[in-house]
């Protein structure tokens, strides 16, 4: 359902992608000043010379997490953020720039705004009444899961609307493209190429790879950095799981009288077309309170869990010192199984555990003075951990690792083999044209085999149903482009090997196709050149807006956490 958010959301997705390609200017930027400096900015940063306070950062963070979340379907935590190259911090020192440009603007938006974002950006037009029960799904299920509620979502959409409004004054300096200069845009990108391709594959050179043990030996010692392991840790674990405190959360609601005049509330107040089946249909009453009971029972078995947990970690108070063999012992004592993880990096969850990063970023936190972690939020449940050991980081023998060094080897080898035969019949092609000879002729010579190309121009969005799958339309775009008739590329390098491109014929476009077409160039190019006409105009803001916030709040995947 998120998805459909994607599709009628042009412009907004077109303001996040500009704040994403703001955050990678600005870094190389060295007016704007981020972190604590001069000023004496406070705990959460200075805009204008006036200090951000907690709340309205917190609410920036969150407007950007709702963004991402909405855009990907999941919830943005530090580590995937980090892995993706996206910093937490710099989209919300711009989204606070933004709001402070909103607020200058005295930009207002209404309650019938908000609704109409809601039907246009939840809904789809063919289910009626699907953006209502999405949005009740949103702000009573989805989102208070991150500690996010209505009033939040409500205050995001306010403000997304009216980012849209500035991104619509502010970019209007671009929309001027000159009719002229879109037909020869049109052209160029709409004409149409046929081309052929030889392939040379690492596959096709495998049989030739000898296997020489020196030859091997050389190749471990020349690419040891590549089998590092990095260091792990093992941790001893307790779990309590909230599977195992379904009873607890039976007797629980055995004991609320009102548990049917909640149920039957919570039915109404969410409305009917909440509740659907795994086929997408409104399930019956009955079915739907059944539901209801079920989550009802499932929310109180992860309190008893967390009531568990809770009360283990207290008796690990008692440990003085505290110590990784006195939490195993302590758990055997209260009838807690203690287990102990495989070793783990810090790029790994540990195997067969359904826990996310910080699971690990705690892990790697425990040394011999702080051996043992606090309460630890899983998907399943709750854990608590204990550090068993660190294991350095090492370079296994060839001996322990040869099987794997043997198939990188012939793997790479085959690889540079297959690229070698590319260039030499790149060479020999280039030089065969040259001398009067058809690309035909010069295949059958060299003994490869041509594949044909279907037709396409520099504007083919993905690949035709028959189009090759060795070969990226997106390099045999790039590398065409400009290649007369008759000519061919050097070799392109994929990574099993190559491909070299033959340019048979370009096909201009009729005047009547650019009649058909050229609206949409223009429209494109137009989009294209408010891009860049925001950029500019935000570059302008957030430098005059002097904004100066705390760095290292990436590390944060919860904004309920921060100070």
């Amino acid at each position: 359902m998120i998805g459909t958010l994607r599709k009628h959301s042009t412009w907004l997705w077109l303001v996040i992608i500009v704040a994403v390609i703001i955050s990678f200017v600005i870094y190389f930027t060295p007016t704007v000043g981020s972190g604590r400096g001069a000023g004496g900015a406070t705990e959460f940063g200075t805009i204008n010379d006036r200090p951000i306070t907690r709340k309205e950062y917190m609410a920036a963070m969150t407007d950007v997490q709702l963004r991402l979340f909405l855009r990907t379907g999941q919830w943005p935590d530090s580590f995937d953020l980090r892995r993706m190259g996206v910093s937490l911090e710099d989209q919300t020192r711009d989204r606070l720039v933004l709001l402070d440009q909103v607020r200058q603007h005295r930009i207002k938006v209404d309650d019938a705004a908000v609704a109409r974002w809601i039907a246009e950006q939840l809904g789809d037009p063919s289910r009626p009444g699907s953006a209502r029960q999405f949005y009740e799904n949103l702000v009573t299920t989805l989102l208070p899961r991150h500690g996010v509620y209505d009033s939040d979502f409500v205050r995001f959409i306010r403000n997304e609307i009216a980012v849209n409004h500035l991104f619509s004054f502010a970019s209007q300096a671009g929309r001027l493209v000159p009719p002229r200069e879109a037909e020869a845009e049109f052209r160029r990108s709409h004409e149409k190429i046929e081309a052929e391709a030889v392939v040379f594959s690492a596959s096709n050179y495998l049989a030739q790879v000898v296997l020489d043990p020196p030859l091997l030996a050389e190749y471990y010692t020349n690419n040891r950095s590549l089998y590092r392991i990095d260091e792990r840790v093992r941790v001893h674990y307790v779990e309590f799981l909230a599977t195992n405190f379904v009873a607890q959360a039976d007797e629980f609601l055995a004991r609320r009288t009102n548990l049917t005049e909640e149920i039957d509330r919570e039915y109404i107040q969410r409305g009917a077309n909440s509740f659907v089946d795994t086929n997408g249909q409104v399930m019956p009453p009955d079915l739907a309170k059944a539901k209801l009971r079920a989550d009802f029972r499932d929310r109180q078995a992860a309190i008893e869990a967390r009531k568990a947990a809770s009360a283990f970690a207290t008796n690990l108070e008692s440990l003085n010192p505290p110590t990784a063999d006195g939490f195993v012992r302590l758990a055997a004592d209260k009838g807690v199984l203690p287990l102990v993880t495989e070793p783990f990096t810090r790029n790994q969850t540990p195997p067969g555990l359904r826990v996310g990063r910080n699971f690990t970023e705690i892990a790697f936190k425990l040394d011999a003075t702080n051996p043992i972690s606090s309460t630890i939020v899983g998907q399943d449940g709750v854990y608590i951990i204990a550090l068993k050991e660190r294991i350095p980081s090492e370079v296994p023998d060839l001996e322990q690792i040869r099987e794997r060094v043997t198939e990188d080897y012939k793997r790479d080898t085959s690889t540079r083999l297959a690229r070698e035969a590319g260039e030499k019949f790149a060479q020999t092609l280039t030089s065969g044209l040259a001398q009067g000879k058809t690309f035909a002729e010069v295949c059958a010579e060299a003994g490869v085999t041509p594949v044909a190309l279907p037709a396409f121009s520099a504007a083919t969005r993905t690949p035709p149903p028959d189009w090759d799958r060795r070969l990226n339309l997106e390099q045999v775009k790039a590398m065409t482009s400009g290649k007369p008739a008759g000519s061919a590329t050097d070799l392109i390098l994929t990574r099993d090997g190559g491909f070299v491109v033959y340019v048979k014929t370009r096909t201009p476009v009729s005047d009547e196709e650019v009649k058909s077409g050229l609206a949409a160039t223009l429209a494109e190019m137009e989009g294209q050149g408010r891009m860049r006409a925001f950029n500019e105009w935000f570059l302008h803001q957030l430098q005059a807006s002097r904004i100066n916030t705390i760095k290292g709040r990436d590390d944060q995947a919860d904004p309920a956490a921060m100070p």
